[in-house]
């Protein structure tokens, strides 16, 4: 499963560091916990949207509104997992990444946010009212 989401995040890893990247993929499980968060997150914010709180009216500014929730939530364990080492002294300071890494995981984690989100989008809205939102009739 890890080899599965460092593959993922390997599509956009000119977004940050090679120490930044081989810091989550060796040191600690990174890719793994974060592909995790990634894809539950999606999954109970596609939820919520299509089952419990699905809106009668602008359902596509509704699910865009849902869509940045999961970006926020996945942007935040991102952050966790790239500015604690920093802050916390935990890594040494020749293998150290700048923050400037760390915003662009974050930008990585946006990207691959969305894309789950739209994907489980596609999966679970057949038994909603807002079953054709993000696209008509598709």
């Amino acid at each position: 499963m890890e080899d599965f989401f460092s593959t993922i995040y390997y599509y956009t890893n000119g977004l940050y560091s090679v120490e930044l990247d081989s810091y989550l993929y060796e040191t600690i499980p990174g890719y793994l916990h974060l592909g995790i968060i990634l894809v539950v997150s999606s999954f109970i914010v596609c939820s919520v949207f299509y089952y419990l709180l699905a809106p009668v009216r602008n359902q596509t500014t509704w699910w865009f509104t849902y869509a940045g929730i999961n970006a926020a939530i996945n942007v935040a364990a991102g952050l966790f997992y790239t500015v604690s080492p920093l802050i916390n002294n935990e890594i040494s300071p020749d293998n150290a990444w700048s923050y400037l890494d760390c915003f662009g995981f974050s930008l990585a984690n946006i990207i691959w946010s969305f894309v789950f989100f739209v994907v489980i989008s596609l999966l679970i809205k057949w038994g909603s009212i807002a079953k054709y939102v993000p696209f008509n009739k598709f």
